[in-house]
């Protein structure tokens, strides 16, 4: 396993297309299909691939496969947190005032794919050109329209979405690192769980930026190995 593996439709959308036909078989008898243990790589041991599994490249390779996951129709998925693995979602510690843990990348985009994939939303139809942006539409109960852009390539990207004039403005909301091998310093919303954290939350509500609308045009420019969240 590597980065750039681990980053390739193969090990987001080639997953999904594999179980595509027991997802289907499922549905048909009735059941729902539920994924467990899912994550990054395994390897020996289960430990995952330090330098792989413990980067943000992770994170948007989580994120992109739980599109895809649902894409297929997967009702569920249950992500495997190992402790001492490389792709384990939180370490925790613990000294004389107590416990604490350091959150890991891929629970940055797990939070994102719950805020961009709502209980009782539903995927939308995407016409997007083959290239290194994702691109995944929701719909929600409460009317919100939410376009997730994942950007898994190493230059930045400039992403034109044409939504229907009528929905107006929108905001944005960044997952971010500095780099797609970064351990830390990641970032949803311009805030983070930093080195350690006691309650398990976010310092404080998400920084949101407006994007503007022209006649139903969406621009936004997607920094190099990033995430972005279109709501309206």
């Amino acid at each position: 396993p590597s980065i750039d593996n681990l980053l390739s439709d193969r090990s987001s959308a080639g997953l999904a297309q594999a179980l595509a036909p027991y997802v289907a078989l499922a549905h048909a008898r009735g059941l729902s299909f539920r994924v467990d243990e899912l994550n990054s790589a395994a390897l020996a041991g289960c430990l995952g691939r330090a330098g792989v599994s413990d980067t943000f490249a992770s994170a948007l390779w989580m994120l992109d496969a739980l599109f895809s996951l649902a894409s297929v129709g997967v009702d569920g998925v249950n992500v495997h947190s190992l402790p001492g693995a490389g792709y384990e979602l939180f370490t925790f510690s613990r000294d004389v005032p107590g416990w604490h843990a350091f959150v890991h990348p891929d629970y940055y985009a797990m939070l994102l794919f719950a805020q961009a994939f709502p209980a009782g939303a539903r995927l939308l139809p995407v016409h997007a050109p083959a290239g290194p942006v994702k691109v995944w539409g929701t719909l929600a109960p409460d009317g919100h329209t939410r376009v997730a852009l994942i950007n898994k390539s190493p230059v930045p990207q400039r992403v034109e979405l044409q939504l229907p004039a009528a929905l107006g403005p929108a905001e944005v909301e960044w997952l971010r690192a500095p780099g797609a091998g970064a351990r830390s310093g990641v970032t949803l919303g311009g805030q983070s769980f930093g080195a350690q954290t006691t309650t398990g939350a976010l310092p404080g509500p998400g920084r949101l930026a407006p994007v503007p609308q022209l006649l139903g045009w969406y621009t936004i420019r997607v920094p190099a190995y990033s995430a972005a969240l279109l709501t309206h």
